[in-house]
């Protein structure tokens, strides 16, 4: 549409053409609008398509998605509850402690009419924690309508994505369009718990080292020789297919360090060989929300079967006593370190198909 055009249509409805453009408030549909100056204009109405009428934007309240359904934006802890009560009840168990309620994506009711019959999070490009109330069944109809707004919102020159997907909703995701990735996952966990380690005497262990970086981040004293580490022990893996790490710049540990503290750092190991001084194995930890995690745990070739895994999760969960109730572990099917953890008393959690995605190139 034309900037002519455009003002003639505000002036024809009153609309101050500076408002107008600061409130991104002209929608096909009905939307209401948040601004800092707390002026809210809706219900507009207009039948011609502008570009800025499809842009996503944290301060708009509610996107129609047909005559008959709309997302409005939800308060994360009212929505989380719901999340909580309503999605796959088998994984929200394993996750028992939380509340769902995290802010990290917009959280939007979904409604039918003015019934409130779902919720989901959702930002261009990505989608996640779709749940239905009890009794809706249409949930097919909803998540096509859902998928052609993200589609508005999106950069289409990425994928649209959705993770960590449940058994229950696989074959949902997959009617609409989105196409699964080869690898699944599953979460596994214990609790933190005393063990008296008895490390082998040619090995010398010790806790990682954080610093500031310089340019407001923090990375680890000896973050080379942990990428030499990680290098050794994951090239040509499973997991590191699924991460796309094969040269040592993939695997320079350049973002745990900002999700972890003081507590996860300690309990982080890095085991040495005392006679040659190289660095053969490594746990670190991280924050997962709220609760401690295993961000990676590698051994080199030469030196695995010495029972090195275990007790650098023995180590961990001896030090986290106390401070974190459990520990977990994000662990792809298949990978040949799941026989440790179920032998440490690590129970499995859903399996996941990790991510499924619309292509690019569908979206074109």
């Amino acid at each position: 549409m034309t900037q002519k055009i455009m003002d003639v249509l505000l002036q024809a409805m009153d609309i101050p053409r500076n408002i107008a453009a600061t409130h991104r408030t002209i929608d096909r549909g009905n939307r209401l609008t948040r601004s800092g100056g707390g002026l809210r204009i809706s219900r507009i109405r207009l039948s011609i398509c502008w570009m800025s009428l499809t842009e996503w934007s944290a301060d708009i309240l509610q996107y129609e998605l047909s005559d008959e359904y709309s997302i409005r934006m939800a308060e994360p802890a009212e929505w989380g509850l719901y999340c909580t009560v309503y999605y796959n009840m088998r994984f929200v168990g394993f996750f028992r402690e939380e509340e769902f309620n995290s802010s990290k994506c917009s959280a939007y009711w979904i409604y039918k009419g003015e019934s409130k019959i779902g919720g989901v999070r959702m930002e261009p490009n990505q989608i996640y924690h779709l749940f239905f109330v009890p009794p809706f069944a249409h949930s097919f109809e909803v998540l096509k309508l859902l998928r052609d707004k993200l589609i508005q919102w999106s950069d289409r020159t990425k994928r649209i994505q959705t993770f960590e997907i449940l058994p229950d909703q696989v074959d949902l995701y997959a009617r609409a369009g989105f196409w699964p990735a080869e690898f699944r996952c599953r979460w596994m966990q214990r609790p933190t718990d005393h063990y008296e380690i008895d490390w082998d005497s040619r090995v010398t262990v010790k806790s990682p080292e954080i610093i500031e970086n310089g340019t407001g981040g923090r990375k680890y004293v000896n973050e080379d020789e942990i990428a030499q580490c990680d290098l050794g022990s994951f090239a040509g893996s499973l997991e590191a297919v699924r991460r796309k790490q094969s040269s040592l710049e993939d695997f320079t540990p350049d973002e745990d360090p900002n999700y972890t503290n003081e507590i996860l750092t300690q309990a982080s190991t890095l085991v040495y060989d005392s006679e040659t001084g190289q660095l053969v194995a490594n746990c670190r930890l991280c924050l997962q929300d709220n609760q401690a995690a295993v961000y990676s745990i590698g051994v080199l070739p030469a030196y695995r079967g010495r029972g090195l895994a275990t007790m650098m999760l023995q180590r961990a969960l001896t030090m986290l006593k106390g401070q974190y109730p459990l520990l977990r572990l994000y662990v792809m099917e298949g990978n040949d370190a799941e026989s440790v953890y179920l032998n440490l008393g690590f129970i499995p959690g859903v399996q996941e198909i990790q991510t499924m995605y619309i292509p690019e190139e569908k979206l074109q």
